[in-house]
């Protein structure tokens, strides 16, 4: 009696993303967000993080955890010891069967190249953002450059990435965009719950709170930032700013909010585990910055409603349109950034319809699930050469 095979079930796309992280931000959140909302019918997700001297990829780790996630490490250091975490990557591949490695940052670029020779498997890499840094972040974006030349694939986060990308001599045919995209989670909190939050971090009712998301890194142009409200609050007294992040440059940070004699003011917060709650106790959200991609702290600020004042530079444009849903600031001078913040303190209806059609963009343009599908289609495509 003849049997008929039954009909053959695909298997399982087996992803592994690999990530080096010395601050938890949105390239971070970025990933995270992407691989929570993966199809796990379609694909099976790993993850692997680079485990730094002082643990300063703890708060990934935490978060990808209480996702669910079992997080693989590659022990790193200052001797930057490439070829060995490259074998222990590869025998993470073979040991899962992978079939595509998907790498974020440098050194992720690097060992990921190094370890698909060892062990072969299809490799794709996300860039983030091209600036001039110093000599030595300049280096390592040389060293990048050219490690993603032997990728099967190479992304970039938005169009901007895109275009500083072709200038580093890749073909457009060869590069695709995939957009972090956004989930968004509206949080209403009642107004008594508000102002007693508000009230716990020294700001009362007829005070205007600005909040800054952001890590501290050179290009998140602190002090600048805090340069402007030192400004700002010379006109306006009734003014606070609060900066959630964390970073190498706290202590330069701290230094400047003692210089600036603005420390009355202002309130470092740290790294800020329920982010919709804190944006939903400020009034607006300020960005100023050097290069930017798309950062996710703005997206999360849209989500929230909050007019947004940032710095017309990277693919900002991309989701802020100027007099619409935000205000872009041209270059980095500190009397025009205060200005800009001070002019919708003094509008406050204008600052609301910028907050109301910022959430409307973010839940309608640029969505999660969008994202995550072209994400998806990305791999199949990448797995199909």
């Amino acid at each position: 009696m003849d049997m008929k095979a039954g009909p053959e079930v695909a298997r399982k796309l087996r992803v592994m993303h690999v990530i080096h992280t010395m601050a938890y931000g949105g390239v971070e959140t970025a990933v995270l967000n992407w691989l929570r909302s993966l199809d796990r019918s379609q694909f099976e997700v790993h993850l692997v993080c680079f485990a730094n001297p002082g643990e300063t990829e703890k708060p990934f780790v935490e978060a990808a955890e209480r996702l669910g996630f079992k997080v693989g490490k590659i022990p790193w250091n200052r001797r930057k010891p490439v070829w060995r975490a490259a074998r222990l990557l590869a025998q993470m591949v073979r040991d899962k069967q992978v079939d595509i490695v998907h790498a974020h940052n440098c050194y992720a670029d690097l060992v990921t190249v190094v370890a698909a020779r060892m062990a072969p498997v299809k490799t794709i890499t996300t860039a983030y953002v091209w600036f001039d840094f110093d000599w030595k972040r300049n280096l390592l974006q040389w060293i990048d450059a050219q490690a993603m030349r032997w990728f099967d694939r190479v992304t970039a986060h938005c169009e901007n990435t895109r275009d500083e990308t072709l200038k580093r001599g890749f073909r457009a045919e060869d590069i695709s965009t995939l957009i972090c995209g956004f989930e968004t989670h509206r949080l209403e909190l009642e107004p008594q719950r508000r102002r007693q939050l508000r009230a716990d971090q020294g700001a009362g009712d007829e005070d205007t709170v600005l909040i800054n998301v952001a890590r501290f890194y050179p290009e998140k142009a602190h002090v600048f930032l805090l340069e402007s409200f030192a400004l700002l609050l010379e006109q306006r007294p009734d003014t606070w700013l609060w900066l959630a992040g964390v970073g190498p440059l706290e202590d330069e940070i701290r230094e400047a909010v003692e210089r600036l004699r603005i420390a009355h003011r202002v309130r470092l917060l740290g790294f800020v585990v329920n982010l919709p709650e804190l944006l939903a106790l400020a009034d607006i959200q300020v960005h100023p910055a050097h290069i930017e991609g798309v950062p996710l702290a703005i997206c999360e600020g849209m989500a929230a409603g909050l007019p947004i004042v940032a710095s017309q530079v990277g693919g900002l444009p991309e989701i802020l349109d100027h007099g619409r849903n935000g205000v872009l600031v041209p270059g980095l001078q500190q009397a025009q950034f205060a200005a800009a913040v001070q002019a919708l303190m003094d509008e406050p209806q204008r600052a609301r319809d910028y907050g109301a059609r910022a959430r409307h963009f973010i839940e309608n343009d640029y969505s999660l699930q969008t994202a995550v599908r072209r994400v998806e289609a990305t791999y199949r495509e990448l797995a199909a050469c």
